[in-house]
């Protein structure tokens, strides 16, 4: 099989039924009909030569092969993606494309206002934010897919240009009238006997919930999982369970009317990093961004000095 022979449409429809545990609720995602995602998902089996999905009581669950493949599908995924973001920003040839992998609470505090203010100045940018999980973050920047990223993984790569920016402690976020509410930080030990609600596995949230139960010695009680912050906060204002968030994330949290308090703990801090690509030859207005972002960095620390440190 050539790689040409692969349409990206059957790999699109493989992975939402996937995602959405459903060949009729991708179906309903995809605006197509159920018939035609299973003919995709079957197409994409027949031309592999391997069976991708199988289904086990009602639930749908990918092969051993399918497992392996996952990485490949989902670049190819991005990479259509990103071609058509691209063609949709083609008209207009004097705006500079920006592509910044990023968590939403730096989306929120620092880059959107940096591309307000850069914008006032004059840049015509169109910033493009990936908001993807923490581990995809360091291959989309090794593969060039971004002109930097912003990311709360820990660790450094050789291959790449990593740069500490800041650190954001960790807090605990719960509805209106919880009996946490109050002033101050708050006790590890005193939130340790609620109920939570796990967040994904491989996020800074879950770090530092791994992090208290390996310091208190006894794991944490969950009533449920979520993979993005918008539905743990539908789950937290209804009262089935609280969370733990970094600081920046619990003040975004604290929009949609939950309330939060720092944890007191000098464990569990997420560092946050600015990664990019050092042999990528980035364009002056990206190089002035990224000097940007740091002086905004330090602005931000001493604004909110009671949330967030310099140190890492």
């Amino acid at each position: 099989m050539r790689r040409s022979d692969l349409p990206p449409k059957l790999v699109q429809s493989f992975l939402t039924v996937l995602r959405m545990q459903s060949f009729t609720k991708a179906a309903q995602s995809l605006n197509l009909t159920q018939p035609a995602v299973t003919q995709h998902v079957a197409r994409l089996e027949e031309l592999l030569g391997v069976k991708l999905i199988e289904r086990s009581r009602g639930v749908v669950l990918p092969t051993n092969h399918a497992q392996t493949l996952m990485p490949d599908f989902e670049q190819l995924e991005r990479s259509v993606s990103l071609i058509f973001d691209k063609v949709r920003t083609l008209p207009r040839a004097d705006r500079e494309i920006v592509q910044i992998a990023t968590p939403t609470s730096l989306v929120t505090y620092l880059l959107a206002p940096l591309f307000a203010e850069l914008r006032k100045e004059g840049a015509n940018a169109f910033p493009i934010f990936r908001e993807v999980d923490d581990h995809r973050v360091y291959d989309m920047v090794r593969a060039k897919e971004v002109d930097f990223a912003l990311t709360s993984m820990t660790g450094n790569d050789a291959a790449l240009s990593c740069e500490f920016l800041l650190s954001d402690c960790p807090c605990v976020v719960f509805p209106a009238g919880h009996p946490l509410t109050g002033d101050g930080p708050v006790e590890l030990d005193s939130i340790a006997t609620f109920d939570f609600i796990r967040p994904p596995r491989d996020t800074s949230a879950n770090r530092m919930i791994e992090v208290f139960e390996r310091e208190l010695n006894r794991e944490f009680s969950f009533t449920a999982e979520a993979s993005r912050l918008m539905t743990m906060e539908v789950m937290a204002r209804s009262g089935l369970g609280l969370l733990i968030l970094p600081a920046l994330s619990a003040r975004l949290s604290a929009h949609s009317g939950l309330k939060f308090r720092p944890i007191n703990a000098s464990i569990g801090w997420r560092s946050c990093q600015l990664i990019h690509h050092p042999q990528a030859r980035p364009s002056a207005f990206v190089k002035k961004l990224m000097k940007s972002i740091r002086c905004s960095s330090n602005s931000l620390v001493k604004d909110l000095p009671e949330l967030i440190s310099t140190t890492e």
